[in-house]
């Protein structure tokens, strides 16, 4: 637990942060409480009934064996540490009692005697507190006002610095949090709000020094990465585009061939390439869609295109809440969940599409067929572009061209999620796409 817990704060620069000054506010504060107590004790901590018995015994020897004319000078000397200590100015009282027992009588010993009126029965203590007299054994007579012992204040010297160390420790934790940590997660969330390394959106330069050339460094590192990107974008749809002019020429002279049994395959093969060149270029122009994120109406776009497919005769139903807003693409969430869809109609004879919150505000749209499925180590290939499985799925006639999962992949991290294949119970693949709400 400890261990974990350990792990928690020193895994985060913000843990790290206030650890530091946490320990360094602490040190020095400790510091400073020590010296102030050591040097000052007696402004700190009252004297205890035992060594304000030794003060008035050491006072009463002291006062015994000194002769006449030096006890005025002893006694100004004494009262730095007993202001009260004075000459008695009248008899002591007939009713005072002496003290026989206890840590003052024993320190006393043999060179004074100790008096003091009590009200009522005396309890171990009461005779360091109130009027005391000094009796020395040659008469002298010295009277003593002591008080009672001080009652723990709230508001001591203790309290004062603890609240001081808590106030300092919460200031400069603030501090902290804000001019440290607080750029660094913005700079954090600037970087997942940029979906598209392509955008023309930067992170703000905002912070300590350090961490504005960091926040320099990735702003040109998305620059050069989306113009590269963009660059192979336009190659190959421009590669793609104009194969369609040749194949389109290549079909007219194919018409006038008079052998079917070479006219037919090869029309056949036309077909094939220009469709192949289509959703090159479908795919490629989807890879960098401008359409803005905009508040969307999930459960009513997953139905329209349940109805859809069912209109062409499959067995296909939503399942899910019937009202919730998202902040996403409408026309790519559409584009990757008919591509999910198609591919599930093809193989399986019912298709469920489903959508559920996750936490953190995320969602899952999910499509559900009871086909053959994917084998669990094709997956992850079959995420690449123009990849088709040579599993019983992927090996039918009605096979696409390895598309639809790439373009709900590059959907799906384009709203800051993933898509994952996984197994429909009892058979059959359920691809879900996991979204930023």
């Amino acid at each position: 637990m400890i261990g974990r817990f350990l792990r928690l704060v020193f895994d985060s620069v913000a843990g790290q942060v206030i650890v530091l000054l946490v320990l360094s506010i602490a040190a020095m504060h400790g510091g400073l409480t020590a010296y102030f107590f050591l040097s000052n004790p007696r402004t700190v901590f009252s004297a205890s009934p035992g060594e304000k018995a030794g003060e008035i015994g050491a006072a009463a020897h002291m006062l015994a064996s000194a002769s006449p004319t030096e006890r005025p000078r002893l006694v100004e000397l004494m009262q730095a540490t007993l202001p009260s200590l004075a000459t008695c100015s009248d008899p002591i009282p007939a009713e005072a009692s002496e003290i026989r027992f206890g840590p003052l009588a024993s320190r006393l010993g043999g060179a004074a005697t100790a008096r003091k009126v009590f009200d009522g029965r005396p309890t171990p203590g009461d005779e360091l507190v109130g009027p005391l007299f000094i009796e020395l054994s040659d008469g002298a007579c010295y009277r003593l006002e002591l008080p009672e012992a001080d009652a723990p204040h709230f508001f001591g010297p203790g309290t004062t610095l603890l609240g001081f160390l808590l106030i300092t420790t919460i200031v400069l934790v603030s501090w902290a949090m804000v001019v440290i940590i607080g750029p660094l997660r913005r700079f954090e969330a600037a970087v997942e709000r940029l979906r598209d390394m392509r955008s023309d959106g930067s992170v703000p330069e905002i912070g300590p020094r350090e961490l504005r050339s960091a926040i320099s460094a990735f702003n040109r590192m998305r620059a050069r990465i989306g113009k590269l990107m963009a660059e192979k974008t336009t190659m190959l749809a421009a590669v793609s585009h104009d194969l369609r002019t040749p194949i389109t020429r290549l079909r007219l002279r194919a018409e006038f061939i008079d052998d079917e049994t070479i006219r037919e395959p090869m029309l056949a093969d036309l077909d094939h390439m220009a469709a192949l060149a289509h959703v090159a270029l479908v795919h490629l122009s989807g890879t960098d869609s401008p359409e803005p994120f905009d508040q969307t109406d999930l459960p009513s776009l997953l139905q329209t295109i349940a109805d859809q497919f069912a209109d062409l005769g499959h067995t296909i139903s939503y399942e899910g809440p019937s009202r919730l807003s998202a902040c996403v693409r409408r026309r790519d969430i559409m584009r990757a969940v008919t591509n999910l869809a198609d591919n599930a109609v093809r193989y399986g004879d019912k298709v469920v599409i489903s959508l559920r919150t996750l936490q953190e505000h995320r969602l899952a749209i999910s499509v559900a067929d009871n086909g053959p499925g994917i084998a669990p180590g094709e997956r992850e290939h079959l995420l690449a572009p123009f990849v088709r499985g040579d599993s019983a799925r992927g090996s039918m006639p009605n096979s696409g061209f390895g598309l639809g999962l790439t373009i709900a992949r590059d959907v799906a991290e384009a709203h800051g999620g993933r898509i994952a294949l996984g197994d429909n119970a009892p058979h059959g693949l359920l691809a879900t796409l996991e979204i930023e709400g």
